[in-house]
């Protein structure tokens, strides 16, 4: 399976022009909008049936309409994230939500969704084939690119909000982004200032039992940007091994949920085929379940990445971002933006404490 963080190709920073045009036809409104590869995509002005092949979009179209009642199919890995997140409480139409007609690889079945009545479909710029066959059959595909940094991360969500004709949200969530760049920006400084025996050697996992890490893109940036130092591999080596996670000895391991695996598997070494007794996390018990709020928050095209950055930081570097608390701010921003309020077993279950207690 293609992972989420190789789903678009590289993104350049903020070079990604939005246009539209609105247009009428015999049977509706649409509007003429620039997809990620260049391409002309006349879209529904308010799509009323989407189908979201990418498995990490969903969470970006609610967050950007506030609402998930047109959308109509998403892979099933979009599915278990909506379980095990704060979209459930959020969006619990999602519930019943066809799983079939797209797939986690980002296929998908071009003749169920014209029989669907499917009048959007939201996927990645490599899926140009795809898209081509889905407007042969009179349904508008509209690709984006997978972010790599913050910057190609507002450039993704400043296209999807023109696609989805949700411009003003989409310019308050990289506002959002903005502040929370400029936040890290007057920390630079006191990080900067550190010397490497105080950065920490931090590990992102993907999946811990496929033994893929996140050694490139925005979760290594965030390190740098936070006073750790991440786990990278050599350019010429694709491979994580066992063998170079030892050797980097990870003084602070964040596992993802792409996998069921927790903080305790690693400290009762139960993994199978993996030794983690005499790595340093494990012994001093930092091993962490990353939390999982409107989506997972470890891939880099999580629509609530600012927050996972608040949540990192005090673990990479407390005492330097030690001026807020981190509850207290997803609070905030689900009230803010989301016109939510999270509850205390809400908040909880979103930060994996239980696990990471």
């Amino acid at each position: 399976m293609q992972t989420e963080s190789a789903a678009g190709s590289q993104a350049s920073s903020g070079n990604q022009e939005v246009s539209s045009a609105s247009v009428k036809t015999e049977d509706e409104e649409t509007r003429t909008v620039t997809d990620a590869t260049g391409r002309q995509v006349e879209v529904p002005v308010h799509p009323q049936r989407i189908a979201v092949a990418a498995m990490v979009l969903p969470n970006m179209v609610y967050a950007l309409q506030g609402t998930a009642d047109n959308i109509v199919s998403m892979p099933p890995a979009a599915y278990s994230g909506w379980e095990m997140s704060t979209l459930k409480y959020l969006a619990p139409e999602l519930e019943n939500v066809d799983t079939t007609m797209v797939n986690d690889d980002f296929s998908v079945n071009v003749e169920a969704l014209a029989a669907a009545d499917v009048d959007l479909v939201l996927n990645w710029d490599t899926q140009t084939d795809q898209a081509e066959q889905l407007e042969a059959v009179g349904i508008p595909c509209f690709l984006v690119t997978s972010a790599t940094d913050m910057d190609s991360l507002k450039s993704l969500v400043t296209m999807l909000g023109d696609a989805l004709n949700c411009q003003d949200k989409a310019k308050q969530a990289t506002d959002w982004y903005d502040e929370t760049m400029s936040y890290f920006d007057s920390k630079a400084d006191q990080v900067s200032a550190l010397t490497d025996d105080q950065k920490p050697r931090v590990l992102h996992f993907q999946n811990v039992n496929q033994m893929t890490c996140y050694t490139k893109g925005i979760n290594p940036s965030i390190t740098d940007l936070e006073g750790g130092q991440n786990f990278t591999l050599p350019e010429e080596v694709t491979e994580v091994t066992m063998e170079r996670i030892l050797a980097f000895d990870p003084e602070i391991i964040f596992i993802s949920n792409f996998d069921n695996v927790t903080p305790q598997d690693f400290y009762e070494n139960k993994l199978e085929g993996q030794d983690w007794s005499q790595v340093s996390a494990v012994k001093n018990h930092k091993v962490y379940k990353v939390p999982c709020g409107l989506y997972r928050w470890a891939p880099p095209n999580a629509f609530e990445k600012p927050l996972y950055m608040y949540w990192t930081a005090q673990i990479v570097q407390p005492e330097i971002f030690n001026d807020y608390n981190i509850g207290d701010t997803i609070r905030s921003f689900y009230a803010d933006f989301y016109g939510y309020d999270l509850s205390d077993e809400e908040l909880s279950a979103l930060l994996r404490e239980e696990m990471n207690s």
